[in-house]
């Protein structure tokens, strides 16, 4: 018990430690390919995505799971499901502990059974709960409850559909097919990284809980996105102590509007000190073209001092420490 309790801290720690690198999410969009027809899912973050896997802990009871996940407003049975209640996911996940897609071999070595640590993708239904720090989990089932027959066999409302996942650089990729979702190409989404974990020895809580959220893109889990359309007018950058559980009282920055034509506005949500942050933009190719301390509860920031029209990276830091406390995609135009 020792040695896991151990392994399950080292992995938190290592998580918690990644998570402006790996888990800060900077855009997330769901777009159409019509030629292809099909549906491109993306989560991008500020370092490497896909980099931070978990580390084994040699059990299926508490093994870690990490998430780059897309809430959706879509119904259960548009994945095959039944008509049940709950929010429809696309979670691509990595866990090195079990392989719960044994139709499929990701990493072509001819093995079905050892591809967990892999990032793949499944259909999960989420439904609150208070028992994980987290908030949610994912639904369990019932003896009348009904699952695609890509299910992977365990007693909860997931589905292992087999669709491509692909990791380059910052952003990680996942492409779904318009037949699979019964060509539902029009609806609401959000993107959640977090840290699950598997219980298999307590009845009191989920199968598959979430345990730490690391980031919201809307800041608020209102999944105000759709598809084609990424940009909301307000961006949300959750700067909570990488301690806290990500989904309660969030101590937030609002920037907007974006894309911004004319200023671009910063707000600190209440509560949170002036002249403790600053704000630092970059361009795409990381230089540095903006640098202010937010020294009131609202700072406007006129978008001739940032630059041209396009894409940039808008930081908070703090300024004691330098320590990076959220990122986000700021677009001008």
């Amino acid at each position: 018990m020792k040695n896991l309790f151990f392994w399950i801290v080292l992995l938190m720690s290592c998580t918690t430690s990644l998570r402006a690198q790996s888990f800060d999410i900077t855009n997330v969009s769901v777009q159409k390919d019509a030629e292809l027809d099909q549906l491109i899912f993306r989560i991008e973050v500020a370092g490497n995505a896909g980099d931070s896997v978990p580390v084994a802990i040699g059990a299926l009871d508490a093994a870690p799971v990490l998430g780059y996940v897309i809430p959706t407003s879509l119904n259960a049975a548009d994945v095959g499901f039944d008509s049940t209640s709950g929010i429809v996911a696309l979670a691509l996940t990595a866990h090195p502990d079990f392989d719960d897609t044994p139709l499929w071999d990701e990493n072509s070595d001819a093995n079905y059974t050892n591809d967990g640590i892999v990032w793949h993708p499944h259909w999960v239904l989420l439904e609150n709960n208070a028992s994980v720090p987290g908030g949610l989990a994912v639904k369990a089932t019932t003896g009348t409850s009904v699952l695609p027959p890509t299910n992977p066999g365990m007693p909860m409302y997931m589905d292992s559909p087999g669709f491509p996942v692909v990791t380059s650089g910052h952003t990680i990729s996942c492409m779904v097919p318009l037949y699979r979702i019964h060509y539902r190409d029009q609806f609401n989404y959000d993107g959640v990284t977090a840290y699950m974990q598997v219980n298999t020895s307590n009845m009191s809580l989920p199968m598959l809980g979430v345990y730490s959220v690391y980031d919201v893109a809307s800041g608020n889990l209102s999944l105000p996105y759709t598809v084609g359309h990424h940009s909301c007018d307000t961006l949300l950058i959750d700067i909570s102590s990488a301690s806290g559980i990500g989904l309660v009282n969030p101590k937030t920055v609002m920037v907007y509007p974006n894309p911004a034509a004319t200023e671009v506005a910063v707000t600190l949500s209440s509560g949170l000190p002036t002249s403790v942050y600053e704000v630092q933009i970059y361009n795409l190719s990381g230089t540095a073209v903006y640098q202010g301390v937010l020294s009131s509860a609202t700072t406007t920031i006129s978008v001739s001092s940032i630059g041209s029209a396009g894409t940039y990276v808008l930081k908070i830091v703090e300024s004691s420490t330098g320590a990076i406390k959220g990122s986000k995609k700021l677009v001008l135009y």
